[in-house]
């Protein structure tokens, strides 16, 4: 006599697959059908730069916040949409994930410019490792501007220094408007306090020159007045040198006055009038 329980138990096994099947399949088309309830972009801005926000993710995006509630899981790709974050010269890493409630996550931590450079016709930002930003109007950010004309990669090995020391230094951040490399390599700074330039040569003893350069704000400029030099030079190790605008140097009491400094003496502008004249008016920060 055949023992039909195996048998029976095999049908009944091979059903409830086939149920299984059709109801894992069905319950998938329903929820990729589904629209997303809502969409979470968080922006990683540690220094608060403020140079991409969340509605810029959105655009990048398609406006995905614009359309959620009637957008359907099946016509989003998480893997096209981080792929497509990630491309964006304005964007260091993207992340892109479904929560658990069916809501989209968007995680970008941005590029951090730390200048705005000006070359030929051409206007990029740049970030702490030299990487090209593309300008947009959409995209900005109030960080110094550098004007001049540089061969490839040039920029990131000779300013680099400099620029990353401004960008992590709000006062001085808050001082420079323009840098410029003059055609003898020497860096020129254009501060926000108008009137001057600074040479502030090589960068070397950065630091440094920057405590001088405060030193000669704090110290001297108000003692000479603000706008008796065309030209203030850092540029040697532990002075502090400046060209009057009228190059009548006359009988200065700056050495007496300010006793901290071991060495104060007008020189000539270690740049020379027409080079100091076209600097005065690069347009500041944009």
């Amino acid at each position: 006599m055949i023992n039909r329980h195996p048998l029976i138990a095999f049908l009944l096994c091979l059903v409830l697959i086939v149920y299984l099947g059709f109801a894992l399949h069905l319950s998938a088309d329903m929820a990729s059908r589904d629209t997303i309830p809502a969409c979470h972009i968080a922006v990683e801005d540690s220094l608060s730069t403020g140079f991409i926000t969340a509605e810029d993710i959105s655009q990048e995006c398609g406006n995905i916040l614009g359309r959620i509630g009637t957008l359907r899981r099946d016509s989003v790709d998480i893997g096209v949409l981080e792929a497509h974050l990630r491309a964006s010269d304005k964007i260091e890493h993207a992340n892109v994930y479904l929560l658990n409630n069916g809501s989209l996550q968007i995680d970008v931590t941005p590029m951090t410019p730390v200048a705005r450079v000006f070359e030929d016709n051409a206007s990029y930002y740049i970030n702490t490792v030299g990487k090209r930003i593309s300008a947009e109007p959409r995209y900005h950010i109030d960080v110094p501007v550098v004007v001049g004309s540089f061969p490839a990669s040039r920029l990131a090995v000779r300013l680099l220094p400099l620029l990353d020391y401004i960008a992590a230094h709000p006062d001085i951040n808050a001082l420079v408007s323009t840098v410029k490399q003059d055609r003898n390599g020497d860096i020129i700074i254009v501060p926000c306090v108008r009137g001057h330039v600074i040479n502030f040569g090589d960068t070397s003893l950065v630091d440094n020159k920057f405590a001088r350069v405060k030193a000669f704000y704090h110290k001297v400029a108000p003692v000479c007045g603000w706008n008796t030099y065309d030209t203030v030079s850092v540029k040697w190790r532990g002075r502090i040198t400046a060209t009057h605008r009228n190059k009548d140097l006359g009988n200065s009491a700056l050495a007496v006055t300010v006793e901290d400094f071991e060495d104060f003496d007008d020189v000539e502008t270690m740049t020379g009038n027409d080079e100091v004249d076209s600097l005065m008016y690069v347009q500041p920060k944009p």
